[in-house]
């Protein structure tokens, strides 16, 4: 009885024990059913569904008349799975010989990144490359759809254009400025894979890729190289540091041509020194010598306080006085009475530093941030500096400070930019424009997205602000700034173009010494700046070239280094845009 009582409560606790177990495995498939079951639907979703990237195209950058400057091209590269990689020697071998690496490193890299699912091995292989890979057929590693920035023209404009990284970013210029509109958006391909990531089922489409925007500059890829070919020949013929090149519509402020010499192909950027990519037009200020004297005579002359004919008496090459200094003229030269046409026509300094002391320093000063020095002009491009205006209750603008500034030295000093732009608005009836190197983005289908005419304008101020009045903005150019050119002892006679009335002003500027203990004897900046035509300019022109080498006894002036450039970046600019030259009559007038 006792034997069948103990066989009875054993099983008795069996069976307990065997329901416990089902109402466990219940609660378990009731948890997995409904508490937990978006967790491990995601899981499955995570291990069964593959995404495969679809790359899209970068967007292009086109000069003004389409001309490719930069655009992204279809190609492969070769990336590994490195956890799938069953021998990594032998991979790290076969690899590198198909691929011109170096073992060591590669297997290195697969090695230490063999929990990694993703491993680029190169990017951008030729076709021969790639066929090798193919061949292989290693397990872990494939071809991939990619896309690789080129550069058609080579360095043509690649300081404005700028370059990117390998993956396509925007690090400089406009691939920067522009990265929003021109960066693509990749597209996703979903597919069904079993415990081998091997595809079951069909791929569908969760995403689909847009390729980026294409951007239109304003330069002329023609223009651009008519003015690289010239400052290379001038740099190289007076052995020059360094030079830049600036061509821009003074009625629209479009800019045609930005050129920095020495320059650098954007292909190989990432190999290039950073001193060489900096775009100096935008960020190298400079004291801009005698081409500031016209800006001055402007000034005076819209307050009223001289005349274009108005006699200035210029101390016959000697100007001294209380707080003043010594001023003396170019070369020795001395002058008695010249107008104030002919203290432009003679870059006389005592004559502009007089004109200035008419005005005084508070309106100098006032007229001299109307004309843009000392802010930045806001171009549509990155990196800009401000030059530097020196403020008048944080710097002693005494005699000495104002009469050197008149002249484009000590307080005030400029980027080339801003020069240009300056000299725009004495040429133009008086605006002040923002200079611009984009005219819009459009799709790629041509699509126009954004007119960047209608965006620019500085902070703070209006497109189009007239700074000087339409007469004597004609005055300056029809009186002074010709005859710079054209007139006997003009300073500038060597960029007189043959059928063309050329205007503008020269200008040779001491180099600061580096202990700041006054001015290089022997380093300059040689510039000129210039437009044409004057009866309806159509284009300026700024040649800047810095420490030309004076033993090479070719000269050192503007008139000697820039001038001939200039003359030459006049002359094919407007036979390529179509300006008709001016033909002489029989009787000696001139005739369209």
């Amino acid at each position: 009885m006792a034997t069948i009582i103990h066989e009875r409560r054993w099983g008795i606790c069996f069976l307990s024990l065997l329901i416990v177990m089902l109402l466990g495995v219940l609660a378990r498939c009731w948890q997995l059913q409904y508490l937990q079951v978006e967790t491990y639907r995601e899981r499955v979703y995570r291990q069964q569904l593959k995404i495969v990237p679809q790359s899209a195209r970068r967007g292009a950058i086109l000069d003004r008349k389409g001309r490719i400057l930069a655009a992204s091209i279809k190609t492969l590269s070769v990336r590994a799975d490195p956890s799938w990689v069953d021998d990594v020697d032998e991979a790290a071998r076969l690899l590198a010989e198909a691929l011109d690496l170096d073992a060591e490193a590669l297997r290195g890299d697969l090695t230490k990144r063999r929990h990694l699912r993703h491993l680029w091995v190169k990017r951008f292989v030729s076709e021969q490359e790639a066929q090798r890979i193919r061949q292989l057929n290693l397990r872990g590693v494939v071809l991939e759809s990619d896309y690789e920035r080129q550069y058609p023209m080579g360095p043509l404009a690649s300081h404005v254009i700028g370059f990117c990284d390998i993956d396509g970013r925007g690090l400089e210029g406009i691939e920067k400025r522009f990265e929003e509109a021109l960066k693509p958006t990749p597209g996703k391909w979903l597919l069904v894979s079993d415990a081998q990531r091997r595809p079951v089922a069909p791929k569908t489409r969760a995403e689909k890729p847009e390729d980026g925007k294409n951007v239109v500059l304003t330069l002329d890829a023609m223009i651009q190289s008519i003015v690289e070919e010239q400052i290379k020949q001038v740099a190289v013929k007076f052995r020059a540091k360094s030079a830049l090149g600036l061509v821009l519509d003074p009625m629209t402020g479009e800019l045609l041509a930005m050129a920095n010499w020495p320059t650098y192909d954007p292909k190989f950027a990432r190999q290039t020194p950073i001193s060489l990519r900096r775009n100096r037009i935008l960020t190298d200020p400079f004291e801009p010598g005698s081409t500031f004297k016209p800006f001055t005579v402007a000034a005076a002359m819209e307050g009223g306080y001289v005349r274009i004919d108005q006699p200035i008496f210029c101390n016959n090459g000697y100007y001294s006085g209380k707080g003043i200094g010594v001023i003396r003229e170019y070369e020795g030269h001395g002058y008695g009475d010249l107008t104030v046409a002919e203290v432009i026509v003679r870059s006389s300094n005592i004559g502009v530093a007089k004109i200035a002391q008419k005005m005084g320093k508070e309106y100098f000063f006032q007229q001299i941030e109307r004309f843009g020095f000392g802010q930045k002009t806001g171009i549509d491009l990155p990196g800009e500096g401000a030059g530097i205006l020196m403020p008048l209750e944080q710097w002693r603008w005494g005699q000495y400070a104002l009469t050197r500034a008149a002249y484009g030295q000590g307080p005030v000093v400029v980027t080339a930019l801003q020069l240009i732009r300056g000299f725009a608005c004495l040429c133009n009836g008086g605006l002040m424009l923002t200079p611009r190197v984009t005219r819009g983005v459009l799709t790629s289908t041509g699509e126009i997205l954004t007119d960047c005419a209608l965006e620019m304008g500085p902070k703070g101020q209006e497109p189009g602000e007239r700074v000087i009045s339409p007469e004597v903005s004609q005055q300056l150019v029809e009186q002074a700034l010709r005859a710079v050119v054209e007139r006997q002892g003009g300073t500038a006679r060597r960029a007189e173009v043959a059928g063309y009335e050329v205007f503008g002003k020269t200008g040779t500027a001491q180099i600061a010494r580096e202990d700041g203990r006054g001015y290089s004897s022997k380093k300059y900046i040689a510039s000129f700046i210039a437009g044409a035509p004057a009866s309806k300019p159509r284009i300026c022109v700024l040649v800047s070239v810095r420490e030309p080498d004076r033993s090479l006894g070719l000269g050192y002036t503007g008139g000697m280094v820039a001038a001939p450039a200039v003359r030459e970046i006049v002359n094919e600019t407007l036979l390529y845009l179509g300006v008709p030259k001016i033909q002489e009559e029989e009787d000696g007038k001139p005739t369209a």
